[in-house]
């Protein structure tokens, strides 16, 4: 049995956002009968709350819904992530062309691109895009090396050669290739090229703490804070699904495994499946308005940093990454659930970030941090990477009425298997980009299961449907339960480790740190 830590470090967007959700709990007592249970408070349990409420409200009858948190209120992953809304509008698609061909590259990137629009639509129609620091522009990716720079220019080419310099998405990214221009753009020293796109940027805790709020506000959502569920089961002859609790059991019609990395807690086929990647980021004052784009630096396919800032009353930027030092112990990272520890040498390094790698900053070096080290300033967190690449979005297999939506593969890297062998998964992964409309499609999955009617709402009609390497099916399942996990681990142990034999893992600053 794996649960989350239960004293996690502390995050600055849990404890600046002050949440009043932080540890609610709806009721003294848990319900007896719901019609669905979302196990997860995070980002795909929120927003599956919110398309359910959505997908009903104009129906007459709304289910009622339980919704199980093991720890705080979206304390896990959703809250001590970048807070990037960055979809891979170009970077990955070598990649997945290769597996998929140019036509289903360019749905995946589709769908990742649609978030942005998504997000828009939906914050503008619950009036909350000011709430939660949300903000639409443009993102950079920033080549320090010239190893970086042939990947990321590779990439960007590969998509334009295919698809033509005016095709949907690859129009609306831009090159630049002129290193005094391209430091300019990203305020990275250093910088000798960057591929530019569209991005967004939000504060995912209080997105989150938003989405359960309005639904709440429609008396269909039970919130149940600090309420683990140990064990659910299969559904019986006469169609009820038993969820336990340490506070009691509840009876169910349904249930959503909202709980990423967590999966394999409650549905132990997904064990060999989803797997653990710590992160860490921290918060850093800065003035009003300095960082102008949100943005990443790469040196190869796995040792990068990225960056956003946060606006006024707050001006804080949150930087992530620091695998220039994360590498030299590549077990510290992956496959690791330790998130009650900070990584040695990290918040030093983090503090030394700005003078040494940001054009024009005149702070102090070591730079402020937002908070002290463990009061937010600095944190780590557990994100889910996934055996293939790609997430559990659907119906679980020999499981009725069990849905998921998981394995989002966070900020760590691994090796994952395609049809030609072992392949380097390169980039960040981010769930922002994919999660909204993923859950989109499970909500009315679940209400078909349940008999209900339902109407989808506008805000979900014009926007693409799931990739297909996103469904679950009995078939994938089986097919990546036989893979050998243990030796693709070790495969990205080994990535890990010829990164930090690389000069720009060891420079002064670097050793100064270790």
């Amino acid at each position: 049995m794996v649960l989350p830590i239960d004293n996690p470090t502390k995050s600055y967007w849990i404890e600046a956002a002050g949440s009043r959700l932080r540890n609610f709990r709806s009721t003294d007592e848990l319900p007896k009968e719901v019609d669905v249970v979302i196990v997860g408070s995070g980002y795909t349990g929120a927003t599956t709350a919110y398309w359910l409420h959505k997908y009903t409200e104009k129906n007459g009858q709304q289910p009622k819904v339980l919704m199980l948190e093991a720890r705080d209120i979206c304390g896990g992953a959703t809250g001590r992530n970048g807070g990037q809304l960055r979809p891979h509008a170009y970077s990955r698609y070598p990649l997945w062309s290769g597996r998929f061909g140019p036509d289903g590259a360019l749905a995946l990137i589709k769908h990742e691109m649609a978030h942005l629009p998504a997000f828009k639509e939906l914050l503008d129609v619950e009036v909350i895009a000011e709430e939660v620091c949300f903000k639409l522009g443009e993102t950079f990716d920033a080549a320090m090396s010239d190893e970086a720079w042939i990947r990321l220019k590779g990439a960007y080419e590969a998509f334009k050669k295919d698809h033509g310099q005016d095709g949907e998405v690859i129009r609306d990214c831009r090159l630049i290739d002129d290193p005094e221009a391209a430091e300019e753009f990203t305020q990275m020293k250093g910088c000798i090229g960057a591929v530019v796109h569209p991005s967004g940027q939000i504060w995912p805790y209080k997105f989150v703490h938003a989405m359960l709020r309005i639904v709440m506000e429609s008396g269909n959502l039970n919130l149940q804070a600090n309420t683990p569920a140990t064990s659910v089961s299969k559904r019986d002859a006469t169609g009820w699904i038993t969820v336990q609790t340490p506070r009691g059991e509840v009876r169910t019609k349904t249930v959503m495994h909202a709980t990423n990395r967590w999966a394999s807690h409650l549905l132990p086929s997904f064990s060999n499946l989803i797997f653990a990647g710590r992160a860490t980021l921290a918060a850093i004052r800065a003035p009003e308005g300095f960082i102008k784009n949100t943005g990443a630096q790469h040196w190869d396919s796995l040792v990068n940093n990225y960056n956003l800032q946060l606006p006024p009353p707050y001006n804080t930027i949150m930087v992530g990454g620091a695998k220039q030092v994360l590498v030299h112990n590549p077990r510290g990272y992956l496959n690791n659930d330790e998130e009650d520890k900070q990584f040695n040498g990290v918040p030093k390094f983090y503090m030394s970030w700005p003078a040494s790698d940001i054009v024009g900053w005149q702070g102090g070096d070591p730079a402020e941090l937002g908070k002290p080290v463990d009061e937010g300033g600095v944190w780590t967190g557990i994100m889910s990477s996934s055996v293939d690449a790609f997430p559990f979005v659907g119906a679980v297999p020999d499981h009725d009425c069990h849905f998921i939506a998981a394995g989002y593969t966070g900020h760590g890297k691994r090796f994952v298997k395609s049809k030609d062998g072992l392949k380097k998964d390169t980039d960040n992964v981010e769930g922002m980009p994919r999660v909204l409309l993923s859950s989109a499609h499970i909500a009315p999955l679940i209400l078909d299961s349940l008999g209900l009617e339902y109407t989808a709402p506008a805000l979900v009609a014009s926007y693409p449907p799931l990739p297909e390497p996103f469904h679950v099916t009995k078939e994938r399942v089986e097919s990546l339960q036989k893979l050998d996990a243990a030796a693709l681990l070790e495969a990205s142990v080994k990535l890990s480790l010829e990164s930090a034999e690389k000069p720009f893992c060891n420079d002064a600053r670097v050793r100064g740190v270790m």
